[in-house]
């Protein structure tokens, strides 16, 4: 059964226990390790990797990429790009973020959290992380210059074989300084929803020697709005623009 709980520290969140059905979330852990082949070294968002053929550029951006997060993503919004209907974890996740109990739910929330029911912009990104694995400290807020696309609610959702194969691999919220932590251990099909702009967080390393079906997998989900969007405008029941 669904628990949606609402906690103010360190930094407002939402979790959300057994966030998708059991069916759903088998289906999109089958999904997640059906697209091994797919996944690519992460990228960190609004850094410039252009080193113009230096293989020197190329050393000095690839150490501060490895010293600032090390795990490996798909892309959902571009691999399924003009074919999204053949994404179950897709069509789970627009599900989910559309049903009557989230709705209503998130309207009642403090903070920002009731904006997340008016968005019109979804960007997904599938993660597995294996040994040594991590994400440091950041901010999922882009400014509009590198990002055609606002990220104003971040949900981070989790799936793993179980029993779980692997250790470690929290996700860690802040608040006020770095020093406010709240560990949060992976918890197959439990959702975490944070104000992207706001709560600095990061992935601790991943212990896991394993087979890569059992890997530790996340969905990175970010509800926002284009370019052009004025929240003013926007209603409950918009469709949804991709990227």
């Amino acid at each position: 059964m669904q628990k949606i709980e609402y906690k103010a520290s360190p930094s407002p969140h939402i979790v959300i226990k057994n966030f998708l059905s059991t069916p759903a979330a088998r289906d999109c852990l089958a999904e997640a390790q059906w697209l091994e082949t797919a996944y690519v070294d992460a990228k960190i968002s609004g850094m410039s990797e252009d080193s113009d053929g230096c293989e020197e550029c190329e050393a000095e951006i690839d150490i501060v990429r490895k010293g600032v997060r090390q795990n490996k993503v798909v892309y959902m919004d571009g691999y399924y790009e003009g074919h999204r209907a053949k994404s179950k974890i897709l069509k789970h996740l627009e599900q989910a973020i559309t049903e009557k109990s989230f709705v209503d739910a998130f309207k009642s929330f403090p903070d920002l959290f009731p904006i997340a029911v008016q968005t019109t912009h979804m960007e997904t990104i599938l993660s597995s992380y294996g040994m040594c694995d991590f994400y440091g400290w950041h901010l999922d807020y882009l400014p509009p210059d590198v990002a055609p696309t606002s990220r104003v609610i971040t949900c981070v959702v989790h799936w793993n074989t179980e029993p779980k194969q692997y250790k470690g691999g929290e996700l860690i919220l802040t608040g006020a300084t770095i020093e406010d932590q709240l560990p949060y251990e992976p918890v197959h099909n439990t959702a975490i929803f944070f104000q992207s702009n706001q709560c600095i967080h990061g992935v601790d390393d991943t212990i896991f020697e394993g087979e890569f079906k059992d890997s530790r997998f996340s969905i990175n989900l970010w509800l926002g709005f284009d370019g052009r969007a004025d929240i003013s405008d926007n209603l409950p029941g918009m469709a949804y623009k991709y990227r």
